[in-house]
């Protein structure tokens, strides 16, 4: 479309909402009957102009915004930041949907807001559409000037359609689908058999980072793929990528970019087995096919209960007796003892998805550890884990293994003890995300054991 259609002003003003609303997550929803007021935060994201969100069913005193606007369906929004510096203030026709389990507008909502599944998950509710009519636009931020004002016409809708639409780009989506969060698993791994090993080398590092990445981020894609495909992963799921659930990408081209990053990190691993030798293909071979079988059929591992083990063995004393190998062309029991504690750790974060997810998966069919383990048992073996990392410093320093130095990690106990204690509250928000707030703990705790064999290695 030809922005003509639109003033100078009204076009730099329909720019300025564009803007406030790809930057913000929700807004205050107003709605308003026969003397009856209610206002609430709620999530939204905007497309083609339209503003889609969801709202509370009415049941057990709840529902108040869908009982106004069976009534009265023009509502007023407001979206800011919490500084009244910028921020846009609308009219608009708001039109309820349908159930969140039955629109797939909800797809809209969840790729800007994943967070947004945990409130439908746990409370079902209602797909809404706000088509604006007017738009207030407030910018103090330089000068003091009138706010601007934009009637919402058909030739404004089709700006936010043309020239104002924002797909998502690619690059984000293919990096959503190798979910990066989890890359401190690798990170970690390969770092520390590096440093363990007597003699080191950057490029062989690096080289070892780039293959073991890469297989990560293979696994991780394929294990979406082959969960989307059982059944596993739906638009309620919160383990995975999101990137199938939310239509961001075809099962088929899931598939092909797993198979991509594995052929790639097939490639690094024989060019590290041609400087260094066949043991590492031998490593690299049975990690990935540990990763692979994960989800991958006839095997499956995870739906089997096997998933943990596979992931403790691929991830943590696999991976870091392989980086130690390529750096010193030798084996030693050094860099899979030491592995452990990290190894403790990845496995809670596996363990923190399976747990929350425990209704989801014997709905499609199959037991995790965590399900046959049941919530409370569930709930010791994360306690047991989180206990296992730090027992296993305390054995290595004792015996000489690891530089004192490595009581640096017993400083993420804070947060190991925040993370306990919502594994055995449910219904706390922690609970939800207790495979990132785990993830985070993996962070710290690895920062702090890198770190102790830097020093114990070159400092003393």
């Amino acid at each position: 479309m030809s922005t003509t259609a639109l003033s100078a002003e009204a076009w730099e003003a329909v720019k300025a909402a564009k803007r406030i609303f790809q930057k913000n997550r929700n807004l205050t929803l107003v709605s308003y009957a026969d003397g009856r007021v209610w206002a609430n935060k709620v999530y939204f994201a905007e497309e083609g102009g339209y503003l889609y969100g969801v709202i509370e069913r009415p049941t057990q005193g709840r529902g108040h915004h869908y009982q106004n606007i069976l009534q009265n369906p023009r509502v007023f929004f407001i979206i800011d930041r919490g500084v009244p510096d910028l921020f846009l203030q609308g009219e608009g026709e708001i039109e309820i949907l349908g159930p969140v389990g039955e629109r797939e507008e909800r797809h809209i909502l969840f790729r800007k807001v994943p967070q947004a599944v945990v409130f439908a998950k746990f409370f079902p509710p209602l797909v809404f559409r706000i088509r604006p009519t007017r738009l207030y636009i407030s910018d103090y931020r330089v000068e003091w000037k009138p706010r601007a004002q934009v009637e919402v016409t058909d030739e404004v809708m089709r700006a936010f359609q043309g020239p104002l639409r924002s797909p998502t780009p690619a690059w984000r989506v293919y990096w959503q689908a190798v979910r990066p969060f989890a890359f401190t698993v690798t990170f970690f791994s390969v770092l520390l058999g590096a440093l363990l090993a007597p003699s080191f080398s950057w490029p062989l590092l690096l080289l070892t980072l780039l293959g073991g990445l890469l297989a990560h981020g293979g696994v991780n894609v394929l294990s979406d793929y082959f969960d989307y495909r059982k059944g596993v992963d739906t638009w309620a799921t919160l383990g995975s990528s999101r990137v199938l659930p939310d239509r961001l990408m075809s099962p088929r081209q899931h598939l092909v970019f797993g198979v991509a990053l594995l052929v790639a990190a097939g490639g690094v691993g024989l060019a590290l087995t041609v400087l260094r030798g066949m043991p590492v293909l031998y490593l690299a071979l049975a990690g990935v096919l540990l990763g692979v079988f994960y989800t991958a059929p006839p095997l499956g591992l995870k739906y089997r209960a096997l998933g943990d083990l596979a992931v403790f063995l691929a991830f943590n004393p696999l991976m870091a007796l392989g980086a130690y190998y390529v750096q010193a062309q030798g084996f030693s029991w050094t860099p899979v003892v030491l592995s452990l504690p990290l190894g403790f750790l990845t496995t809670a974060i596996l363990h923190g998805n399976n747990f929350r997810d425990v209704r989801d998966d014997k709905q499609a069919g199959f037991t995790t550890v965590a399900g046959f383990l049941g919530f409370r048992g569930a709930g010791y073996y994360y306690l047991a884990l989180v206990v296992a990392a730090y027992g296993a410093i305390a054995i290595a320093i004792a015996v000489g293994l690891l530089p004192w130095w490595g009581a640096l990690t017993f400083l993420t106990v804070p947060l190991a003890w925040r993370n306990v204690r919502a594994a055995f509250q449910p219904r706390r928000v922690a609970f939800t995300f207790l495979d990132l707030v785990t993830a985070q703990l993996h962070l710290y705790f690895g920062l702090a054991l890198v770190a102790s064999l830097v020093l114990g290695r070159w400092v003393g």
